[in-house]
């Protein structure tokens, strides 16, 4: 039975907290501690935890102080600029570790988890759970097959609006720095952060680890009164030669949804939520993927199996996650985060609520999608300028191209 404790019960850390008192019901923890720094918002779940023998704390620093040595895991909810300090000091206090993706919000970040795992012996789970699903290896294994030939492209498309409540549902939604350090809180970084770190790891086989040699980007914002991009498209450039493109979008005009397609020689693939369908020259399958509760389960099973030295399936560490927080930093060092005029963007109400549109882009994305191109300027021209980046020595993300919007500094 494995000793746990949890920094964070809000927010998305209540999908963290459902998911120990499930495995406790099954007599496979203990909760020993939960860091809760708004007590008097969690009343009720504080009196729950400690009504089952768990301790609570004002601060994740006197959580571990209190249990250092006692606990075999820590769950790590809480913001992206938090999660390195915070799984460094629990590895520290003798606890492997579960963030939530994304792994952190730099490089330098990810790299000094890395050390303090080689230093604790003690290891990081990534909350990727879709990485998880058991239809992943079998599409990165037919992708890099003889049969399925070589691949041509990866194209993601992320598509989902988002209104102002959703930039007001906690202090660091589409900024930039929270107190200083980093958040980079965008499509990339947060609602499609998943789909963009899949694209990149279809891009080798099962066996080998991804790896890239350049990233170009298009990041740009249409909701007024954000830091960071809320649009974009991402260029990443294998070392193998794969180009892998994303494009994502919190403003579109009526697009929605979230696929991704590999394009071979001989067949391709198609992810999305829901299914994959494989094609091998007239002929295809079509495979349900799993996802819910079920995928959840499958990530703590690999986790909680590494926790006892045993291997129970797969679980995002941070080498892979460090692929996803690599393009993102290399991405906002290709482009500066572009104002779109409010001439060329429109608010609309859906449902009763108010949220922005930005005009041109489903079509316009549509077209860059079915061509694997960046958008086109001609059609945008506001879009700033935007560089190529070699990432095959990066290790260090300055933020350089990283500005306020106007209404920010003001």
């Amino acid at each position: 039975m494995l000793n746990t404790a949890i920094i964070g019960i809000s927010g998305y850390g209540n999908t963290h907290y459902g998911d120990l008192l499930r495995r406790r019901e099954r007599g496979e923890i203990n909760l020993l501690g939960a860091a809760v720094v708004n007590q008097s918002e969690e009343a009720e779940k504080c009196a729950f935890l400690q009504s089952i023998g768990c301790r609570i704390f004002d601060s994740h620093t006197a959580m571990l102080s209190a249990l250092r040595g006692q606990l075999d895991l820590c769950f790590i909810p809480t913001g992206i600029d938090l999660h390195a300090e915070m799984a460094i000091a629990a590895m520290q206090a003798g606890a492997n570790v579960l963030i939530e993706k994304p792994a952190a919000a730099t490089v330098q970040d990810v790299i000094a988890m890395q050390k303090a795992e080689r230093e604790t012996s003690r290891r990081v789970g990534v909350g990727f759970q879709i990485s998880c699903q058991e239809q992943i290896p079998k599409i990165r294994a037919f992708c890099h097959s003889r049969e399925f030939g070589a691949v041509k492209a990866i194209r993601g498309l992320g598509v989902a609006p988002r209104n102002a409540a959703y930039y007001r549902r906690n202090q660091w939604a589409g900024r930039l720095k929270k107190n200083g350090r980093w958040i980079l809180d965008s499509p990339y970084n947060n609602a499609f952060a998943h789909y963009l770190h899949l694209a990149l790891l279809f891009s080798a086989p099962p066996e080998q680890m991804p790896r890239f040699r350049s990233v170009q980007a298009q990041l740009f914002r249409v909701n007024p009164g954000l830091e960071c991009a809320d649009n974009g498209c991402i260029l990443a450039v294998s070392q193998s030669g794969i180009p892998v493109y994303f494009y994502a979008s919190h403003t579109p005009e009526q697009m929605n949804g979230v696929r991704i397609v590999i394009d071979g020689a001989h067949g391709s693939v198609e992810w999305s939520l829901r299914k994959t369908v494989f094609r091998l020259g007239n002929e295809s399958v079509t495979e349900e993927n799993t996802g819910g509760l079920a995928l959840r389960d499958r990530m703590l099973d690999a986790l909680f199996g590494a926790c006892h030295g045993k291997n129970r399936g797969f679980c995002c560490d941070l080498e892979l996650a460090a692929l996803h927080t690599l393009v993102v930093n290399a991405a906002h060092d290709s482009s500066p985060v572009a104002e779109v005029p409010r001439h060329d963007a429109e608010p609309c109400a859906e449902n009763g609520v108010e949220r922005w549109k930005l005009r041109g882009f489903d079509e316009e994305c549509a077209a860059a999608w079915s061509r694997g191109r960046l958008l086109d300027r001609r059609k945008f021209p506001w879009l700033e300028e935007s560089q190529t980046v070699s990432v095959e020595n990066y290790r260090f993300f300055r933020g350089e191209q990283c500005r306020p919007c106007k209404e920010c500094v003001s």
